[in-house]
């Protein structure tokens, strides 16, 4: 029942912070449990890894490797999102908050974990769908905090995007349940369990795995930010709050990821072939290529960062794609990496929009002579993301790229160092007036401990998995990219 006692966390706190009286019992329940959450969920993973699968709820939920991975990144992420809104919303002024709207983001802000936990939970495929269609519901709310038309506009767009891209996984879910009732005996209710699948895969019809996957490809795809089906993502992260957008892109993604990464092994195992493989790498290019014209002529920082999100989202695609232990090792650290890297870029923006209040990057001049340490910290997160040594991106680009080469894929590994190469040049143009400019006007700087030790938090990350993965990270991944190996 551990996995039910850790889902019920966020959903407690979700209502304390909507039934709180006051703006600070808010503030309290909010960052509370998040802290809680976060303190039980890692102690949880990491006392649990190495031991096997765990399973609840008649096997409807589980957790093995692969899943304990993306609990720990998840907890991990809320934690510093929220810590860093108890800092960003939950201030007073001219630009205060209602108590109203603050219970509301309150109450969905711990929704939006209990959707992403209960995604990578589940063991049932139509409770995963469930769950991945929740995030999308609880995130609106998120997207549009301020009601302003702009804010509607986006998560309406998010909302609509987002339920089509689900609809049609949907199809891709009923296609494996037929697969696996004509094929597959004494399954009983059983018949959607992964695991119960993984072990049967051999008796799924390979014609209609692929079909399968190819719907599950589009439709999880769009809530992962794979192009072509990324519209949605720049417009709701340019209109969210910066503690919202850092989950968005940190975690989100990653938890759509891991619903086709799911459906990815079942179709390897199911066809024997590389076709599932052959589509996440044409998937994966095609959204570094997609992201790169948009990253090397844009106006909106928090836009940037958006598109850099497609891109990285692509790179995972790609790893996994490329297969052998470097390329998924390489892509499920990439996704611990470029959670933490673009988490920091979106809490920077945040900095950004207090001190400068604007959006425009032609606005935003000499960061680090109005204010040194988000100058360094922005400088850092800039350098990371664009995957300069010794930041943690570029050793998990360095293993996707490593397994791409090493299995064959030239041509793929190609593209993506001229892609990467266009990519570090547009950051580097966009950030170095932004930092080493010189300022237009005076501007004071703002400074608030919180926000500050969350930056400096996002920094730690940065150069300790540039440098060095700790051992506990390392024997999960190894974990995970065992299950995603096909080896469950």
């Amino acid at each position: 029942m551990t996995i039910g006692y850790l889902l019920a966390i966020p959903v407690f706190f979700a209502f304390c912070c909507l039934l709180a009286g006051t703006k600070a019992l808010v503030r309290f329940f909010f960052v509370a449990g998040a802290v809680f959450l976060a303190l039980a969920g890692e102690y949880f993973v990491f006392t649990q890894a190495g031991k096997g699968s765990l399973f609840a709820f008649g096997g409807n939920l589980f957790m093995d490797s692969l899943g304990a991975l993306f609990v720990a990144l998840i907890v991990a992420l809320g934690l510093l999102s929220a810590v860093y809104a108890g800092g960003y919303l939950f201030n007073e002024g001219p630009s205060a908050i209602s108590l109203k709207k603050l219970r509301r983001y309150g109450f969905f802000f711990h929704l939006f974990l209990f959707t992403m936990l209960l995604t990578v939970f589940a063991n049932n495929l139509g409770v995963m769908w469930i769950a991945i269609e929740g995030t999308t519901l609880a995130s609106a709310f998120l997207v549009n905090v301020d009601d302003k038309k702009s804010s509607i506009e986006a998560a309406w767009k998010y909302l609509i995007l987002c339920s089509v891209g689900i609809a049609l996984a949907l199809f891709g879910i009923i296609l494996v349940y037929y697969s696996a009732a004509l094929g597959v005996s004494g399954g009983g209710s059983s018949l959607l369990h992964w695991t119960f699948l993984a072990e049967r895969a051999k008796g799924l019809n390979p014609q209609v795995m692929k079909l399968a996957f190819v719907f599950i490809l589009v439709g999880y795809g769009t809530k992962a930010g794979l192009a072509p089906f990324h519209s949605w993502l720049p417009d709701a992260h340019s209109q969210a709050p910066s503690p919202v957008s850092a989950l968005l892109s940190g975690v989100l993604l990653s938890c759509a990821t891991l619903g086709v990464l799911r459906f990815h092994v079942l179709t390897k195992m199911a066809t024997g072939s590389l076709f599932s493989n052959h589509l996440l790498i044409f998937f994966g290019v095609l959204s570094v290529a997609v992201a790169v014209p948009f990253i090397l002529d844009q106006k909106d920082y928090k836009r940037l960062f958006a598109y850099s999100s497609v891109e990285h989202m692509g790179l995972v695609a790609a790893g996994l794609g490329f297969g052998g232990v470097w390329g998924i090792y390489g892509a499920l650290l990439h996704v611990v990496n470029h959670a933490f890297g673009k988490s920091l870029l979106f809490f920077c923006s945040g900095h950004l929009l207090h001190q400068f209040e604007t959006k425009e990057i032609g606005k935003i001049k000499g960061i680090l002579k109005i204010n040194p340490l988000l100058g360094g910290v922005f400088f850092i997160g800039i350098m990371a993301i664009s995957g300069m040594p010794p930041f943690n991106i570029f050793v998990s680009k360095f293993f996707i790229l490593s397994g791409g080469f090493a299995g064959g894929n030239f041509l793929a590994c190609g593209i993506l160092l001229s892609l990467l190469v266009l990519v570090f040049a547009g950051f580097l143009r966009h950030a170095s007036n932004m930092i080493f400019g010189i300022p237009e006007k005076a501007v004071c700087a703002r400074r608030n401990p919180v926000m500050d030790g969350v930056l400096l938090a996002g920094v730690f990350f940065l150069v300790l998995l540039g440098v060095w993965v700790p051992g506990p990270l390392h024997r999960l991944i190894l974990g995970a990219v065992s299950v995603a190996g096909g080896t469950v």
